[in-house]
């Protein structure tokens, strides 16, 4: 009924990482207008400083993060880190 799970990770999953994260940052760093980061937590496989200050620093001006009622003060403190150590990022904030 269901396909063995693969241990190898370059294998086409219904879920996983973006094997190329380095070439997407590349691409948005032209992008002019705003945009916005979306699954930077891999559905909580990473960890929300983690995902936010990696989503900011690569060039995202906002984020759309799931999260419980319970995370959202402390996302929002994270939110609010990330994006002054953010300040320095390659691309610039657009507004």
């Amino acid at each position: 009924m269901y396909e063995k799970e693969s241990d190898a990770h370059a294998q086409y999953h219904d879920n996983m990482y973006c094997h190329n994260p380095e070439e997407t940052i590349a691409f948005m760093q032209d992008v002019k207008v705003p945009w916005i980061a979306f699954k930077v937590l891999a559905a909580g496989a990473i960890g929300a400083k983690d995902g936010l200050d990696y989503a900011f620093a690569g060039g995202a001006d906002f984020v759309c993060l799931g999260m419980f009622d319970f995370q959202i003060e402390e996302d929002v403190d994270l939110t609010l880190k990330a994006i002054a150590e953010a300040k320095n990022r390659k691309r610039p904030w657009t507004t």
